[in-house]
């Protein structure tokens, strides 16, 4: 049972990184397209794309070109090995007063390294959520940065695909 849970939960944390990054991908890779519709010149081209970046910048409030930074992974907290070693404290004092303080210690080390791994990868779970929701954030960000970018340059006289 502890093995079945195991297995659906690293496909559980596989798939949402999965998900996370192809979303991800789809949201960096979003390029436009842009033709001038009135003949205008590669230098008014340029100052126009500088002009509604900025613009749409202001209006969004993001800007693709400097994203802010994603989530900091907090540093591992112990896990197996931390676990065992205080499961087999505890165990070594429960099997001393039992009669045999190395058995007693060799099953609380075991306990304690079991809990201590749940506890390990329920944190690269939080992780990974924490993940998917900033790509998430950022896809929509940049979404509704390039919706705001091409209505400005279709103002200006540009077809934007």
């Amino acid at each position: 049972m502890v093995i079945r849970r195991t297995v659906r939960i690293g496909v559980y944390v596989a798939t949402v990184g999965l998900t996370a990054q192809l979303a991800a991908t789809c949201a960096w890779g979003q390029q436009l397209y842009i033709y001038p519709q009135r003949g205008q010149s590669f230098d008014q081209q340029a100052v126009d794309k500088a002009e509604c970046q900025r613009w749409a910048t202001e209006q969004t409030g993001y800007n693709p070109a400097t994203p802010p930074p994603p989530p900091m992974a907090a540093a591992p907290q112990g896990g197996m090995f931390r676990g065992a070693f205080g499961g087999a404290a505890l165990g070594a004092i429960g099997g001393a007063i039992g009669g045999d303080a190395g058995k007693g210690a060799a099953i609380g080390a075991g306990v304690g390294g079991l809990f201590g791994g749940f506890r390990r990868m329920r944190a690269m779970e939080e992780e990974q959520a924490q993940m998917a929701s900033y790509h998430a954030q950022t896809s929509q960000a940049t979404g509704g940065f390039n919706r705001a970018y091409s209505a400005c340059l279709q103002g200006r006289g540009y077809t934007v695909q």
